[in-house]
């Protein structure tokens, strides 16, 4: 399985808050223990940054996302697309938000967990 985790810098030490406007994603593999950092092209996009970064993930085969916050047109994205999304909770680190995704205990989303168009007023 391939999980994409939101990350703030490309070394993914930190996890973004942010889907659609997270300034990387840093994908893990489960098969193969590897962690790939590639950079949100969507995240400066003027409109509909959460619909675009779901297309890049599904382009990277990514099954599963964990993130703070997902916007409402990331969340139908994401459907569409056959993706799971998790909220990160207090993880701070992609290492917390995996183990606590292996132990399933973080909250799966179906729906928005913020007003429209919330990201771009944390840019």
């Amino acid at each position: 399985m391939r999980i994409a985790f939101t990350v703030l810098n490309s070394n993914g030490s930190e996890l973004d808050e942010r889907f659609g406007r997270a300034e990387y994603f840093a994908i893990y593999d489960t098969d193969t223990k590897d962690t790939e950092i590639i950079d949100n092209d969507a995240k400066n996009e003027s409109g509909g940054a959460g619909g675009k970064a779901v297309k890049i993930l599904f382009q990277n085969k990514v099954q599963a996302v964990v993130s703070g916050e997902f916007g409402p047109k990331a969340v139908i994205a994401l459907k569409d697309f056959e993706i799971k999304a998790y909220r990160k909770g207090n993880s701070k680190t992609i290492s917390e938000a995996l183990y606590k995704f292996g132990e399933n205990s973080l909250e799966e989303i179906d729906e928005s967990t913020v007003k429209s168009h919330n990201g771009l007023y944390k840019v």
